[in-house]
């Protein structure tokens, strides 16, 4: 997506109350249903519903304790874990690009990947960021995803 498309980063809901879409997601190769936050996250699920080479997903896993700006103790729940069939396991956050330079959401990002470090030493586990740039091809398919939820 390119940086002239700012309102593909807000997907705020209908009328402009500035609250994110949010519903519930039923998946058949979990036989789950999951709650999702954003219209990003929505579309993130049904990408990982028809990837092949994914064999399960749990939205909101497992909650890491973090420090915040002010220094207090807080916790961070990441959006999803995907399994995939080489055995690998990837705990993923779902943002806007334009959030990644967030202070907030790097604090996050580095108790994440300490926290990974440290329990699951003997796993093969990776922390990424999932933007719309990885999620939609055009603005056009964004706007798509909007319509149906």
């Amino acid at each position: 997506m390119t940086a002239n498309r700012k309102n593909v980063y807000f997907n705020k809901s209908k009328g402009g109350t500035g609250k994110y879409r949010t519903g519930t997601f039923f998946s058949k190769k979990n036989n789950s249903t999951y709650i999702y936050r954003s219209a990003y996250e929505y579309a993130y699920l049904n990408k990982l519903e028809i990837d092949e080479d994914v064999i399960s997903f749990v939205v909101e896993p497992f909650q890491i304790p973090y420090r915040d700006d002010y220094n207090h103790k807080r916790t961070y729940k990441p959006d999803i874990v995907v399994l995939r069939k080489s055995g690998e396991l990837e705990v993923v956050e779902i943002k806007p690009k334009s959030m990644l330079v967030n202070t907030k959401v790097q604090r996050k990002a580095a108790a994440a990947r300490s926290f990974l470090k440290m329990y699951y030493r003997t796993h093969i586990i990776s922390y990424r960021f999932i933007t719309e740039e990885d999620i939609f091809a055009t603005e056009k398919e964004y706007l798509q995803v909007l319509k149906t939820i």
